[in-house]
């Protein structure tokens, strides 16, 4: 590099141009407009292409710092090909090294069926959109949108499955997870968390816990002031468990398994009243728990077994009457700290339509429903148009506008396939390569219009059990190719699926350059399309390697071209 190329280059660092990483030419000519050197910013510095062995006068020097500042200006970021491919999820890898949270690595899941449209039903983890899905909705800024989280997973090395679950890599109930998880979840721009939970003392409370010391630490500024909340859904057989008992008159932590008519109502009674004096001790007095008008919300997963669901005592609707009233009085039911505490009354949701009319309910949220487990006949089936048709999201949308006044929870999900779940197994509802699920995340747009819907539940984050889960990625059956045609780079978004691949699902195209196939400059960004052209004229002189970057829609896997070699004649 020459005496002169050395001054700009002290000149760019001075300035900070070093700092961020950009990469283009500086063209440093000489008094007769001859090109002297030129720079160019390689990996860690300005570095020399070109020189002639003149000194440069005052004008080339002049000239040189108005190119600088100007290049400083403009300059694109830079970024690296192994951060636009890596994992950015918190799903464990494929393989290591892994993340702290991940004690073994995640290759997927698989259906082995014949006739299944996508076997691989959930990927293995990759890198991930993070477009905010908020922008999809209809006045999407004052929807909070909330993610369902399995809380249950562990590790196991002697068998594929761990108490029951199958196995994702990582324990739920671990610091290290609920941080990453939190994380990925903030950064795909959801609001909070549903927590599925079995009781008091048991591994999804302390996961939940977990969850709740995280976010207040580092996503709360007071109480009810979080960028990223949690709230809790009871799992309905959780009144089959021995839990935790608060010893307070009324209430037990004993199994209600095994119990018939009366008894097990009375049981069930018990055991809720115990579930409600521990989360109003431990969890809604905390300033991550989400309220509404003072109330914490708690969502119910139904297990209308053992008892009638509807009419007389005993049935699950005489259940809840009775703990709807021992919650009007908490304060003075729940009789000791920390149990005792006033945090509002809580507002009980309950599944799918028949929540509107519940005595005992404050609202309904939509819960998917697997047409059938022949792939063949119902793994078609997404249950979300068809008003007329109990069971669909469009039926939970007409109703829930009857209803103004409760609190209402629409449903989004990518797919549900329980091949290998332990219970439930082989249902099916494919994922039409990311269609169902934004499908599903955007139908509340044919309801409301004119207001918000004003709570969105993804199910789920993590249930790999029965392959709804989002965490990991969801694939929607695009790969990328480019060549270059003369002066041009040509790229396609070639399907793996011809029959549902579709450009809905992609957000945009990004084209990158890069000298070292590493280190890449985004060029430009242009709307999403299934094929497209771009001019390299003006790319500097030199050799460069082009990559073409599919960016999918939110939890969609972005994709990226392998490189294509080009050079630029001087």
């Amino acid at each position: 590099m020459s005496l002169f190329s050395r001054r700009i280059n002290r000149f760019l660092t001075a300035r900070s141009c070093t700092k961020v990483g950009w990469e283009s030419d500086v063209a440093i000519l000489s008094p007769d407009n001859r090109v002297f050197d030129r720079l160019f910013w390689y990996q860690s510095g300005w570095e020399s292409t070109k020189s002639h062995g003149r000194r440069p006068g005052p004008q080339a020097w002049l000239l040189a710092l108005t190119v600088t500042l100007l290049f400083c200006a403009r300059a694109h970021p830079q970024t690296t090909l192994a951060s636009l491919t890596a994992n950015n999820t918190s799903a464990c890898p494929t393989s290591s090294p892994l993340p702290a949270h991940c004690q073994k690595p995640f290759s997927g899941h698989v259906d082995t069926r014949p006739q299944v449209a996508t076997p691989q039903f959930d990927q293995p983890a990759s890198n991930v959109s993070d477009e905010d899905p908020h922008a999809y909705l209809n006045h999407g800024a004052d929807t909070k949108i909330f993610a369902l989280m399995m809380a249950g997973f562990c590790t196991n090395s002697e068998t594929p499955y761990c108490h029951n679950n199958v196995q994702t890599g990582y324990t739920a109930n671990d610091a290290a997870t609920v941080a990453a998880q939190a994380e990925d979840m903030k950064r795909r721009h959801l609001d909070g968390v549903i927590i599925n939970w079995e009781g008091a003392g048991t591994s999804d409370d302390a996961a939940a816990l977990k969850m709740q010391a995280y976010l207040d630490a580092h996503h709360c500024s007071g109480p009810q002031q979080c960028d990223l909340m949690y709230f809790i859904m009871i799992d309905g057989p959780s009144t089959g468990y021995h839990v935790t008992s608060t010893g307070i008159p009324g209430t037990t932590g004993t199994s209600c398994s095994g119990r018939k008519g009366g008894s097990y109502e009375d049981c069930v009674v018990a055991h809720l009243r115990n579930d409600m004096c521990y989360m109003n001790g431990h969890h809604w007095g905390n300033d991550a728990y989400q309220k509404v008008n003072g109330h914490p919300i708690v969502l119910v997963f139904p297990d209308d077994q053992s008892i009638p669901t509807t009419g007389p005592a005993p049935s699950w609707t005489d259940v809840w009457i009775h703990v709807n009233e021992w919650n009007q009085y908490l304060p003075t039911n729940c009789a000791k700290a920390p149990y005792n505490a006033d945090n509002g009354t809580p507002l009980i949701i309950f599944e799918n339509t028949v929540g509107f009319t519940h005595a005992a309910s404050s609202g309904s949220y939509y819960w998917l429903k697997p047409q059938g487990t022949d792939p063949a006949r119902d793994q078609a089936s997404t249950n979300i148009a068809g008003p007329s048709d109990a069971g669909t999201l469009d039926h939970f949308y007409q109703a829930a506008l009857k209803y103004p006044n409760q609190l209402v929870w629409g449903g989004a999900f990518k797919g549900f396939d329980s091949f290998l779940s332990t219970w439930g197994t082989n249902r099916i509802m494919d994922q039409k390569c990311g269609q169902t699920w934004l499908a599903s995340l955007t139908e509340s747009n044919k309801f409301y219009t004119t207001t918000p819907l004003p709570f969105l539940q993804i199910a789920t984050w993590n249930d790999y059990n029965e392959g709804t889960e989002i965490e990991s990625g969801i694939d929607n059956c695009y790969t990328v190719s480019a060549h270059i045609d003369s002066n041009n780079l040509v790229w396609n978004l070639d399907p793996t699926n011809s029959t549902y691949a579709s450009i809905s699902t992609v957000s945009h195209i990004e084209i990158y350059d890069s000298r070292n196939g590493k280190d890449l400059t985004l060029a430009a960004t242009l709307p999403a399309s299934a094929t497209g052209t771009y001019p390299l004229d003006s790319l500097a002189p030199g050799k460069h390697q082009l990559f073409v970057r599919m960016v999918g829609k939110n939890s969609i896997l972005n994709r990226i071209s392998p490189a294509v070699s080009f050079k630029q004649k001087k």
